[in-house]
This record gives C-alpha cells, structure tokens and sequence, in this order.
C-alpha cells in the first residue's frame, strides 16, 4: 500500500452525494458506503450530502465512521422544467433545488472528487457540480440519460461496451464490467474458502434471500415448496430476513415446521460466511447477485422489481445462474438437483473496490480498459521489430488475426488487459492471465508502444498499478512472469522490481521447449 500511495492522489477530500428511502431502497447508499471504507484506507476523507427522505439509513453512515449532510425535506417543490429523467420523482424536489442546497457545502468542503450516485439527478445537475471539483464520478446502471462526468461506473455484467457512448462526454473514463463490481470487504475474506468447497456439488443446504422486507412473502413460499421435495434429502436451510418484515410472524411460524433444521437471520451481519458455506442459493436480483457470483455460489433467481428483470435475463442467458418467473418453474429447477449435482458458476466479478480507487486518485499514469482505438495503435506499434524483441513471439501481426486475437482477449473471463494511460495518452498495454485462485498465482505481462516512451519511468508505475490489481481485486499473493533469457534489458528490468529466477514447472505452457526464463513474485 505504501507503493502504491506513491503514485496515487491520496489525502483527497471526496463528496458522495446519494440517497436512501423507502421508494429509492438501500443500494445505492450500500455500494457508497463500500467505496467510501476503500478510499479510505488510501487516506482520503469521505463525506456523505442526503435528503432527509422518509425512512431514509443516514445513520449508517455516521455509524461507519463518515460525516453526513442532511438536506432538509422540500414539501413545496415545483418542476421547474419537464426535462427530467424517468427517475426524477425519487429526489423529491427539484435538480435545481438539490444542486443549490448542495453548493453551500461544496464551498465549504472544498472537494477534490464528487461522486454521484443517483437515478433522479444527470447532466444538468452535474455540469453545475463539475465546478466546485476536479473529478466528477457518476455510479450507474441504467445508461437512460446523458451524464457531464469525468468517469463513469456501471458494473452490470451485460452492460455493452458502447452503453454510453452518446451519455457521456468523449474523454470519460468509462469503468464497465463485473471487474469494477463494489464489494464489502468481508467478501474477499471468504472467496477462498467458497470456491473450495464448491468441488464437493451435492445439495445440502439451502441460503434464500428475498430482500430484507420481502413484502410478497417469497421465502415462506419457497419453505413450503422445499418441504414438499423431501427427495432433496437438505441438512439445513438458512433464511435472511428484516425482523420488520411484514410477514415475519408467519414465516417464524413456518420455519418452525420445517423437517429440516431451518434458522431465521435477522439483521444478518455475516452474509458473506452464510453464502460461502451455502451449497444454492434462492432469491431474488439486486446487489446480492453479484455477491453470489463472486462467490461462485450457484442461484437460482426471480426479479422483484421492474429494474431487475432485463438484467436477470441477461446474465442468465450467460450462465451465471438460472431464472425463475414462478413457483412451478423454481420446483421444476430444484427437482433435478434430486439426482443431478450444482453447476459450477464462472462469473467474471472481481473485487472492484480498489480499482475504482487507482482510477478516480491516479496521477499522471492510470490503467484503462482497452477500446478499438488502443488496439489499432497496438498494430502499428508491433510492427517494430525493437518492441517484438521484448516478446517470445517475434513475427509482426497480420491485420486480420491481430483484431481476432484481441477481440477474444477482451471477451475472455479468465484475462484482465488494460492500457496504459499517461495523462490522456495511450502508451502500452498490460494484463494478467493464467489466474488460479486456489493456487493464488497468476501470471502478468507489460509493454510500453514507442521507444521514447521506454525509459521514462512509466513501466515501473504501471507495474505497480497491475501488482496493486492482482493482490487487492484479483485476491492473488504470487505473479509470475516469462522472459526470453538473453533479454537482458528485461531481466534487469524485473530485477530492480523484486522478481526472481524460479526453477519450478512453466505456468504458462505455451512457453514449453523455449528459451525461456520464468520469474517470480510475492506480493
């Protein structure tokens, strides 16, 4: 961490400004508040703006350890135009009122980061914001409204590259994908122990959330349905529910009948632990899908609500879990499992949090998802024999198979690649492959384009970037490396970076009967 801090914005002052309600749910906050504990292990300070809507949580975040505003409730707001977007009546009040009450304490703040996470709120309200700041972020998932953001979050897995491509301005970093996806720390503390387990695919126990609240009663109809596949031959059945759910006392009563040992969690505050040791889970979508898929925890999943439903379908179609729309369907899923073992989930959902943070506290050099653009100049550059000579492959790309083999890169779950990004410039490219968990190694690989480039420094702060990559969002301690033995400038290179010669078998196979040295790395 103390590397990395080198090259990174730290001891920034940060805004969120988001909401809470009945209407508006928890989630946005939730995904907020996680952001906000990672940016401050950076040694930022985080403060939160809200509105004192009804039922809002803005005692969570002074009980995490955060400064909160509360705008005061406007109970005579007026539109003042019908240029809104579809959400607008969740802020309850006007954009222009929200953004007025909310510069006073950008004034006061001084923030160097303002980061919006609201459905209600777009370009109009942001172009205002992008004033009292140096960066603006935006957190969305809906990609219905033009942003004025400097960066852009949205890590929906069936999100499309050009989702935005007209709702944002043409320098937005854009930070798509289930490798940004914002998770509470005590995931990562049970990723290993999930993936494990999921060797032994038999159905034994039983994880179902429905939300909190549940208001339609889901969880009681879904004990039922499991007490009527006594095939299932289940050990335990955990369930998560608010004690304020409306229809707690009925289902407290159900669980009670259940043959199988059944246990009601009120106000869960180990939800990672009880998804690691589950064998499936049933519910409904939302934040905890992607908690599930990093997981790798098998689902079976219906939506809820009207947002849920196209995501849902989508990742489904995928593989990451199966839909249900009703209780015959979910009965018809279950019985196969009588006979037939759980799926094994792959899901490209990576611990995000401290990605989002190299990006949004970056100095001069950052790390970016590639686009078409990047990979064209990639052409070029490889079209020099002294780049080639870093490589173990060294004949120029074809046109043809060069865009072939990067468009199945970028589509590949079990790779990272970036571009190296030096102030607005597109200078290399990097990535990770071979990434084995349960192994906790993975293997790396850098370029820098042009010569005048090569010498600058800016190899060693992306490695440093990529390392920050693989320990904190990839959870992986051990890289490896490949370099052909008589490159010397290379070997020199990885040596100042504390890597070392190893003698144990080739990670990478394709590297198999060449001239080849691999190298070695805890982090």
């Amino acid at each position: 961490m103390v590397i990395l801090k080198a090259v990174l914005s730290s001891k920034q002052i940060i805004v969120f400004r988001t909401d809470s309600s009945h209407l508006i749910g928890y989630g946005h906050l939730m995904r907020c508040l996680t952001l906000a504990h990672t940016l401050k292990q950076y040694g930022c300070k985080c403060f939160f703006i809200c509105r004192n809507l009804a039922n809002n949580q803005g005692t969570l975040i002074t009980q995490q350890g955060f400064e909160l505003v509360l705008l005061p409730q406007d109970t005579h707001s007026i539109a003042v135009d019908l240029d809104v977007p579809q959400h607008g009546v969740w802020l309850e009040t006007s954009w222009q009122q929200d953004i007025t009450q909310c510069i006073p304490f950008f004034i006061s703040l001084k923030p160097d980061i303002i980061i919006l996470d609201h459905y209600a709120l777009d370009a109009k309200w942001e172009v205002k914001a992008k004033t009292y700041c140096n960066k603006l972020m935006v957190i969305d998932d809906l990609a219905d409204r033009k942003h004025q953001c400097d960066i852009l979050l949205d890590y929906n897995l069936n999100v499309a590259a050009n989702a935005y491509q007209a709702l944002v301005p043409k320098q937005c970093q854009l930070l798509l994908g289930g490798k940004y996806v914002l998770l509470r720390d005590e995931f990562k503390q049970w990723q290993y122990h999930s993936i494990r387990r999921r060797n032994n695919n038999r159905l034994e126990t039983v994880l179902i959330i429905f939300g909190g609240l549940d208001t339609d009663n889901n969880s009681e109809r879904v004990l039922q349905l499991l007490k009527n596949i006594p095939a299932l031959a289940l050990k335990r059945i955990d369930l998560v529910v608010s004690a304020n759910a409306p229809h707690f006392a009925s289902l407290n009563a159900a669980a009670l009948c259940m043959p199988t040992d059944t246990r009601i969690h009120t106000n869960a505050s180990n939800m990672a632990e009880l998804m690691a040791n589950a064998d499936l889970a049933i519910g409904s979508g939302g934040g905890s899908t992607f908690e599930r898929l990093f997981l790798k925890l098998p689902s079976l999943l219906t939506p809820i609500a009207d947002n849920q439903i196209a995501p849902l379908l989508s990742m489904s179609k995928s593989g990451f879990f199966e839909m249900f729309r009703d209780f015959n369907e979910l009965a018809h899923l279950l019985t196969r499992f009588c006979s037939q073992p759980l799926p094994l989930v792959s899901a490209p959902v990576l611990f995000g949090a401290p990605l989002v943070c190299q990006t949004l506290l970056a100095r001069d050099v950052t790390l970016a998802d590639v686009k078409p653009l990047d990979i064209r100049r990639t052409f070029h550059w490889l079209q020099s024999d002294k780049l080639r000579q870093q490589f173990v492959q060294h004949n120029a790309p074809v046109r043809a198979s060069h865009f072939v083999y990067w468009r199945a890169l970028l589509k590949s779950r079990t790779q990272y690649t970036f571009s190296i990004i030096q102030r607005g410039k597109h200078v290399g490219n990097l990535g990770v492959k071979h990434v084995n968990v349960l192994n906790n190694e993975a293997e790396l690989w850098i370029y820098i384009g042009e010569q005048p480039d090569q010498k600058k420094g800016l190899g060693t702060t992306a490695m440093t970037l990529l390392e920050a990559f693989i320990k904190q969002a990839l959870l992986i301690d051990n890289i490896v490396i490949h370099v052909e033995k008589d490159n010397h400038a290379a070997l020199s290179f990885y040596d100042k970076l504390g890597y070392v010669a190893s003698s144990d078998n080739l990670v990478a196979p394709e590297f198999a009967n060449k001239n080849v040295q691999q190298l070695r790395k805890a982090i």
